[in-house]
């Protein structure tokens, strides 16, 4: 069984899929159009969560005024957070939507989830300030993930682990009930792979890391323990 903690729907498709295979996961809403497509797309009471919030890429277009009334609506915050690697957005405009947000988070006890690329350090005394259920995506840092693990945070898996050292890492270190897998969407499965993925290599590249992550660890069956970490992180949204 496959469970995708943390992607991105361009189309209905990834999403029909997903729901026909019964797959469990929490999809990202970036904007309010994004997040009305994917409300329109997803059945009731499916079992695919929707999160908003304001990512660091969009943070000079995007207005928390524009975003609030999408992210009282979702039960899960995020992607935010902060990126000086893949965005040029000025530091001081991140961080202030950053903490803005994590602040109304705690405030409203939703769970976050995290993009942090190259500034994982400065995230970490605002996540010390907003205490909260947090889980980063795809994090592939050399460094910090004994900090980020005292914090209890969870840690989804992206598909490159198969190759890259810094996320076998993050599966050698964090404790088996913070471990989680993502596929980040199709447009970053054809990233990672350096090649078009079609809606049809989504479940081979899924299973891919779930076997990779089980050759790390020596658990066997790790399927069961995704389910049960993807399963708790989602309750802290509806407790």
């Amino acid at each position: 069984m496959i469970y995708d903690a943390h992607f991105h729907a361009e189309d209905a498709s990834l999403l029909q899929y997903m729901q026909a295979n019964n797959i469990k996961g929490i999809v990202n809403a970036a904007s309010p159009q994004e997040f009305q497509r994917l409300s329109t797309w997803l059945k009731p009471n499916d079992t695919i969560k929707i999160s908003a919030g304001i990512h660091p890429w969009y943070a000079q277009r995007s207005s928390w005024e524009q975003m609030l009334p999408i992210m009282e609506q979702a039960s899960i915050i995020g992607e935010i957070g902060l990126d000086n690697v893949w965005c040029d957005v000025d530091f001081s405009i991140q961080a202030e939507l950053f903490e803005r947000s994590l602040a109304y988070a705690a405030q409203n006890y939703k769970p976050v989830i995290l993009h942090l690329k190259g500034l994982e350090k400065e995230a970490l005394p605002l996540l010390k300030k907003y205490k909260n259920h947090y889980f980063v995506h795809w994090y592939s840092c050399d460094s910090y993930l004994e900090e980020y693990i005292a914090l209890d945070c969870y840690f989804s898996i992206g598909p490159s682990v198969y190759k890259d050292q810094a996320v076998q890492q993050v599966v050698k270190q964090v404790p088996l009930q913070r471990l989680l897998s993502e596929s980040d969407g199709l447009s970053a499965l054809s990233w990672c792979e350096q090649r078009p993925i079609s809606l049809q290599q989504y479940s081979s590249i899924m299973q891919r890391t779930v076997s990779c992550m089980e050759a790390i660890t020596g658990q066997l069956h790790m399927e069961v323990c995704l389910n049960q970490n993807l399963q708790r992180f989602i309750a802290f949204s509806e407790s």
